[in-house]
């Protein structure tokens, strides 16, 4: 299949745009969970933020439609409360939420051991298995472990509870970024780009939503079983 009509992630004046975007709506998102959309779970109000650097526009309508519900700030308190409960309520949001969870502790993870791998000569699959446990390891011990934390879990239970979430979570993500590193970029750009690269930074984020849309329906059915819980 060709993946010419994606060239444009390569482009240093999109990808300087796309995370110049990602880094203005992630500093507004953080001010705005801290001060007035106050009632968005602890854990997401690290990985929103996380996911609309990376997605940028995408991640900030994301955020707002499923996150944020329009005029909170006129609300007092009791009734900002309850009007972001009944906002959040919808299972697909719930399962939005769920996927935050997952993809911005993965996301974390495995960017992190994919500039390290790159930097390293690292093979594909030593790269691939290397991110997985990076993402693996990102993802249950710091988003997954401290959801299970907020919702009165012990730790051992915690951890327990957060790495089966991650597990399967895990699997799909990956999935849907091992096809884009393997197939879609090398078709692109012609090799794997280094991170001192604008393709890298244009894939990676590209890789990382293909990533998002995969796990959704994992996620709604861990949602679903309630082994997540989603917003």
């Amino acid at each position: 299949m060709d993946f010419e009509f994606l060239s444009f992630l390569k482009s240093p004046a999109f990808v300087v745009s796309w995370y110049l975007l990602g880094i203005i709506f992630s500093a507004w998102t953080i001010y705005d969970v801290k001060k007035i959309n106050i009632y968005v779970n602890p854990v997401l109000k690290i990985g929103w933020p996380v996911i609309i650097f990376f997605f940028s526009v995408i991640g900030f309508l994301l955020y707002l439609f499923t996150s944020r519900p329009p005029l909170i700030q006129e609300y007092q308190t009791e009734k900002a409360e309850k009007r972001f409960r009944e906002y959040v309520n919808p299972t697909w949001k719930k399962v939005i939420g769920s996927v935050i969870h997952c993809v911005g502790g993965d996301g974390l993870g495995i960017v992190t051991a994919m500039v390290i791998a790159r930097s390293s000569g690292f093979t594909f699959w030593q790269e691939f298995w290397f991110e997985y446990a990076a993402g693996f390891a990102f993802g249950w011990f710091i988003f997954q472990y401290l959801a299970m934390r907020k919702m009165d879990n012990s730790p051992l239970m915690s951890l327990l509870k957060g790495g089966r979430a991650e597990f399967f979570s895990m699997i799909t993500v990956m999935l849907g970024m091992g096809a884009v590193m393997k197939f879609v970029t090398p078709s692109v750009v012609g090799y794997r780009p280094m991170p001192d690269t604008f393709a890298f930074w244009g894939f990676a984020a590209l890789g990382l939503f293909v990533g998002f849309v995969v796990t959704y329906p994992m996620n709604w059915w861990l949602v679903k079983i309630g082994w997540k819980h989603g917003m």
